[in-house]
């Protein structure tokens, strides 16, 4: 029963490290090929280093970090292919999560999804860099709608991988307005609960920004 307990405090303990680790990529604390060092994370956050390297295993499992036998463990770092692949999965799963909400979200959800897109476009004339972190809540708002846990959690784990591809190419001003006015065709779609239709703007709006991003990344590698 002890070892039972204790077992349940040292994976309690691993994902309060993982989820610290995942804050920082999210926050671009740490950004795309960033060694991440076992002891001085064990002493930051006061922990014993086997958490830490469990934190690291499912990190690991999450494709946000990689262990490179000659450095250590690295934040992932993602290529134009890993990118395309990216959104090319969660743009099907996408699609599914808003063609399922779309049976269920309600008028309150409905305004609640258009202001998080209204601060998202605000975002182009105060703070560009910040309008992923509304992207990214606005694709999660439509997920927990779904009413499916399964394909939330499998979003989530895209979500944050697409957050840690927007730390080294983050929305550029000119593209936020196009991005929300596709967003805007979704909720006016699930509005009037017309799934289909829903669907099928998600699937416009992943074609759209897959060339977007495809390009930003195109032109960073050349700028490095």
């Amino acid at each position: 029963m002890a070892n039972n307990s204790m077992r349940v405090v040292q994976e309690s303990i691993a994902e309060m490290v993982a989820q610290k680790i995942r804050d920082d990529i999210m926050n671009r604390t740490l950004k795309s090929g960033d060694k991440i060092r076992e002891v001085e994370l064990s002493k930051q956050l006061n922990v014993s280093r086997t958490p830490v390297r469990e934190a690291f295993r499912i990190l690991q499992s999450e494709g946000l970090v990689v262990h490179n036998p000659r450095v250590g463990v690295v934040v992932t770092t993602i290529g134009i292919n890993d990118v395309v692949q990216l959104y090319e999965v969660r743009g099907v799963l996408e699609q599914l999560s808003v063609y399922s909400a779309a049976a269920y979200i309600t008028e309150e959800e409905i305004r609640e999804l258009r202001d998080i897109n209204n601060k998202m476009l605000a975002c182009a004339d105060v703070n560009p860099e910040d309008a992923d972190i509304y992207d990214i809540q606005f694709h999660i708002y439509i997920a927990k709608r779904a009413h499916n846990p399964i394909l939330e959690e499998q979003l989530a784990i895209l979500h944050r991988k697409t957050r840690m591809v927007l730390n080294f190419v983050p929305f550029q001003k000119g593209r936020i307005p196009y991005s929300c006015k596709e967003h805007e065709d979704i909720i006016n779609a699930l509005e009037t609960h017309e799934a289909e239709i829903a669907k099928k703007y998600m699937d416009i709006h992943f074609q759209k920004s897959t060339k977007s991003l495809r390009d930003k990344i195109i032109a960073y590698n050349s700028n490095i």
